[in-house]
């Protein structure tokens, strides 16, 4: 899909270049970095800056460092194109996970703008620019709500854009359709799973030291490929009725197919005078069994004493459904062993695909940012996070049973952000 819209994206650009005049066009180049060192006290739990970058426990200096880099090419009044490629500790590292950005924009006139190719999905405060740390407050964008985002922070489509004044104020919205591909890992092994016919619609409003964003999105949860699932799935088809009667309404709950997610999202920020608060809240509803819905929601508030601003923060990300329970096999006498052995095994393994990606976590925060010049800041803070058994789907386990209890983790961060 990436290469047919990589394609299109060049023929039209051709089409529009060969239509201006050379001395039209202006290109613009930037920049930015951060450089972070980390350390987290757990050593059996594997914590990432984000969904999908490497867990790691004990000191790094990878998992939050980030180094960025993009393109502006303006090709008259009406034309523009962009490009940015985001180096971070990614989990896959194929080329197509570090590009994020890829489009090109036609503006018919001041208030609307279409845009097309590889997009921001535009459902966070944060959606154009989670990655350049001089930008927002903290060491990194909140953990239980920002972690989901980033498997959904870019798709492939376009998007139609409309901004006027409302009120004194200033109102966008914007409505996109597409889709995406997600590249994870899993146990070791590569996890793709496609989100087709994506539709989202975002609205924001900012009034002097207010702004405001509502954003929802659905999508249809499409192939993937993880050969433990299909595996698994496998198995299930492969067990008759009379022997475990749900076993194929679970390789259904497993299988993606007819399964949607639904995505919808409220924020806020007040910044006026030395005080800066933010807070989102998402709610999202799936019907994949393996993919759990969630409640993510955090609330942070800074406060600015000349070019140092200290700020605390706290975030959740709750569970909406109880954990479900696979149903134990209950097997008619007189079945040999190596006939119901294989099928209990089945159910233990199909309890801990289930349990795995669960997440239930609170977390507190405390740090301070140091403006240290134009270009240049300085970020230190530390992070309290209260796992709950059965809620640790957010990090990476050393051993097989962490899953059933709860943990409590320090994650200490400083780190330096510029822009260039």
């Amino acid at each position: 899909m990436l290469l047919r819209l990589f394609y299109a994206f060049i023929l039209l650009a051709n089409c529009v270049v060969n239509h201006v005049a050379a001395d039209e066009i202006k290109a613009d180049f930037s920049g930015f970095a951060t450089l972070a060192a980390s350390y987290s006290d757990d050593p059996d739990m594997g914590f990432g800056s984000n969904y999908i970058n490497k867990n790691r426990a004990g000191f790094s200096l990878s998992r939050e460092s980030i180094l960025g880099g993009q393109v502006n090419l303006s090709l008259n009044r009406n034309w523009d194109s962009v490009a940015q490629v985001v180096l971070q500790d990614h989990a896959n590292e194929e080329f197509d996970g570090f590009l994020e950005l890829a489009f090109l924009r036609y503006r018919p006139s001041r208030d609307w703008a279409i845009r097309a190719g590889r997009l921001n999905s535009d459902l966070y405060l944060l959606s154009e620019y989670p990655y350049v740390g001089y930008a927002y407050l903290w060491a990194r964008p909140p953990h239980e709500f920002y972690s989901f985002a980033s498997a959904g922070g870019h798709f492939d489509g376009l998007d139609v854009e409309y901004t006027q004044s409302v009120f004194d104020g200033f109102l966008r919205l914007k409505l996109a359709a597409g889709q995406t591909t997600t590249k994870l890992t899993s146990a070791g092994d590569k996890f793709y799973i496609d989100f087709d016919n994506l539709i989202t619609f975002s609205a924001s409003y900012s009034l002097e030291a207010w702004t405001l964003r509502f954003s929802a999105s659905r999508t249809d949860i499409g192939g993937y490929k993880l050969d433990s699932m299909a595996q698994l799935i496998a198995a299930f088809r492969a067990v008759p009725t009379s022997l475990w009667p749900q076993a194929q309404s679970l390789a259904q709950s497993y299988d993606t197919e007819g399964k949607t997610l639904s995505y919808a999202a409220f924020g806020v920020t007040y910044d006026y005078d030395n005080w800066l608060i933010q807070s989102e809240v998402g709610i999202s509803e799936s019907q994949w069994l393996v993919s759990p819905s969630n409640l993510n929601a955090y609330v942070s508030v800074g406060y600015r004493f000349g070019d140092v601003t200290v700020y605390s923060g706290v975030s959740i990300s709750e569970n909406r459904n109880d954990v479900t329970n696979i149903p134990v096999p209950q097997f008619p006498p007189g079945i040999p062993e190596q006939i119901t052995l294989p099928i209990q095994q089945l159910a233990v393994i199909a309890q801990d695909a289930v349990e795995l990606p669960v997440v239930h976590q609170h977390s507190i925060n405390i740090g301070a940012k140091w403006h240290f010049s134009d270009t240049v800041v300085i970020k230190a803070q530390i992070d309290h996070f209260d796992i709950q058994p059965y809620g640790g789907g957010l990090w990476s386990r050393s051993k097989p049973e962490d899953v059933k209890i709860g943990h409590r983790v320090n994650v200490f961060s400083l780190s330096t952000s510029l822009v260039f």
